[in-house]
């Protein structure tokens, strides 16, 4: 059977599926009820005509319709047909014919072209046509529609048929139990926690958790009162799959050891997402794989599982190429990408967002109730709508400013008409409850953060959009007035960069507040600071970022000693006091130039001076610096010994104690 698929062919799930070739359309019987026009028509007249026919594959042509019978999709990568039978529309009479015994029968290609668009088989299916079409199979479609032809022509590319697969020949029999990576958690993982934090996720969006597992992230949220459900071929098969607003990728591409099946899987689970899709994966050097067996890209764990592990630009590249979107990194081995580019925008600006910093560290005060008599009271304003004015302060402090009407959660508002109480009213309820100086807090850091979002889009090479958010649009006119005022500022905080006066001044200011400390003209701090830092420091980092996407992923940075140079450093394990390096990636702002380098056994001394003055372990780890400096193991520039040289001086120094 000629296998070219037609040019309208899409897992568009809008468009109506089935493959065709010349004028025959080919339909699995699982798509049945996705026809419909005058090929709907002629499959269910002949299905009258014809009850007692077994088959899973409808061919319609030319006013005719056949019912054959492949072997199982599922089973077979190609499978041969067993029977036909051609039922004439117009006479009622059938022809069958039986291909069981033949020792030469018909083959199927592209069998995913024939399954509904969103049928959980298609990125397996569609694995083995892109290996084909690698490897040219399908150069002439003329010679290859039956078993004994293709096999030689898959013999001679150095392939083999096994059962469902098609492999390289010289690949080894070795089954991959994908459904044992599965764990259970107590909490939420960290791409759905990443999501909830920087509002990629809220109450008022629907989530599908495609590979979801043992289903925990999806229990959680549903308890938690959010919409969500999940999908595993494994642990859930039956579970729904449907568009949602959000999808969580998670910890899925890495368990797939067959590379084209992990890119149409990336591609599969992007079809469900109205807004925007999640992808996370185990990183390089946070494993030790000294007891795994290499195997393929990647690994063969002692469970038989595999591990694919991605270092961060990996895999913003691999998500990057497979769907042609851009990515944005929302933590160590989390990124995201969006059809929804306002919530693009805003995602991007919580990320950075100082103001958002503020409120994580500020739990939410409950409401004041007024003091109880002793006989029972009459409720009191603040306690008949505590419920109202704690969603309502809740928004303010979102938005670093008291909400219009229509930023006010619509039940909030029918709730307080109901209770004929105006907003303002609410307002000024508000003002007596909560800490009022938290939210000029919150105000002056949200002033910055515009600042600092306004200044990275006029950098070279930033994401262009067509307009703000609305809200943002509303915060612009409330914290400057205009957006031109907005620009100004903005424009002479990216030329402020240049001024060595004005870096030093932003240096001193982060020393000052304990966020960081200076060294050898090296202004070094940790990632977890980043957000407090001073607008000037911020905007580098968010430049930075720009030149070299997934910068501000590293554990600690470095500013310095040339102006506009930065280093991104991320290590094994930052709780430890010498972590082990990963990667180093260092930005040049003025040529918008990076280069990064894998680190070779080499350890981060002198993590003390990274880490915030609050920071509980700052006192002990500054002791054992102060140690290695006077035994002269480490620099004072951090210069220090390889890993291995390490191991062994602080092994001799204990067998001497």
């Amino acid at each position: 059977m000629d296998s070219k698929p037609a040019d309208n062919v899409s897992k568009d799930k809008t468009v109506a599926p089935g493959k065709r070739v010349g004028g025959s359309l080919y339909l699995h019987r699982s798509a049945q009820d996705r026809l419909s026009g005058k090929d709907g028509e002629l499959l269910l007249r002949a299905l009258a005509l014809a009850p007692d026919v077994d088959w899973n594959v409808s061919k319609t042509a030319n006013g005719k319709v056949s019912l054959l019978l492949y072997e199982d999709f599922s089973l077979h990568a190609f499978p041969a047909l067993l029977s036909a039978a051609t039922i004439g529309l117009s006479t009622g009479a059938t022809k069958r014919t039986d291909y069981s015994k033949r020792a030469n029968p018909p083959i199927l290609h592209r069998k995913e072209l024939l399954l509904p668009p969103d049928d959980a088989r298609i990125p397996a299916f569609a694995a083995i046509t892109r290996l084909a079409e690698e490897k040219g199979l399908f150069t002439d479609t003329k010679t290859i529609g039956t078993r004994e032809a293709w096999n030689r022509l898959v013999e001679a590319a150095g392939l083999r048929i096994d059962g469902p697969r098609l492999l390289h020949a010289d690949s080894g029999r070795i089954e991959v139990s994908r459904e044992k990576t599965a764990i259970t958690r107590v909490g939420l993982s960290s791409p759905v926690a990443a999501m909830i934090e920087c509002g990629m996720l809220t109450k008022d969006d629907d989530l599908f958790d495609y590979g979801c597992g043992m289903g925990d992230d999806v229990a959680i949220l549903q308890a938690d009162g959010y919409s969500a459900w999940g999908w595993d071929p494994a642990h859930r098969p039956d579970g729904r799959r449907a568009p949602a607003d959000v999808v969580n990728l998670g910890f899925v591409v890495n368990v797939i050891e067959n590379p084209h099946e992990r890119a149409e899987t990336l591609r599969a689970a992007w079809s469900f997402a109205r807004k925007g899709m999640t992808v996370s994966a185990m990183l390089t050097g946070r494993v030790d794989v000294s007891r795994q067996t290499p195997h393929g890209d990647g690994y063969l764990t002692m469970r038989s599982t595999f591990q694919r592990y991605y270092a961060q630009d990996e895999l913003m590249l691999f998500v990057n190429q497979t769907l042609g979107e851009r990515v944005t990194p929302l933590g160590q081995g989390i990124v995201a990408v969006f059809r929804d580019k306002e919530l693009e925008q805003r995602v991007a600006m919580r990320k950075r967002s100082r103001a958002d910093a503020i409120i994580r560290r500020h739990a939410l005060p409950r409401p004041v109730r007024a003091p109880r008599e002793a006989l029972p009271p009459r409720p009191s304003l603040v306690e008949r709508i505590s419920g109202e004015t704690a969603s309502i302060w809740e928004t303010a402090l979102s938005l670093g400013r008291l909400p219009t009407a229509d930023e006010v959660d619509l039940a909030v508002m029918v709730s307080l008409s109901d209770k004929n109480v105006s907003l303002a009213r609410a307002m000024q309820a508000c003002f007596s409850l909560f800490d009022m100086p938290l939210l000029d807090e919150v105000a002056a850091a949200r002033r910055e953060d515009l600042l600092v979002e306004t200044a990275l889009s006029m950098f070279p090479g930033a994401p262009r959009y067509a307009s703000l958010p609305v809200s943002m649009q509303r915060d612009v006119r409330h914290f400057f007035g205009s957006h031109a005022a907005l620009s100004a500022q903005a424009t002479n905080e990216l030329s402020a960069l240049r001024n060595s006066s004005s870096l030093q001044a932003a240096y001193d200011k982060s020393v000052d507040e304990g966020l960081a400390s200076l060294n050898g003209g090296i202004l070094r701090f940790a990632g977890a600071s980043s957000t407090r830092l001073p607008v000037a420091i911020r905007i580098m980092l968010g430049c930075a970022d720009i030149v070299r996407p997934g910068f501000s992923q590293g554990d600690v940075f470095e500013i310095g000693p040339k102006p506009a140079a930065l280093k991104a450093i991320t290590v094994a394990d930052m709780e430890t006091p010498l972590p082990r390096m990963l990667e180093i990636v260092d930005v040049e702002l003025g040529r918008a130039s990076s280069r990064e380098r894998k680190a070779r056994d080499e350890i981060l001394y002198l993590k003390s001076l990274y880490l915030p003055i609050e920071d509980p372990k700052r006192t002990a780890q500054a002791a054992l610096d102060d140690r290695l400096l006077a035994s002269n193991v480490v620099t004072k520039e951090g210069k220090g010994p390889a890993g291995r040289v390490l191991t062994e001086i602080l092994t001799k120094s204990r067998s001497k104690s």
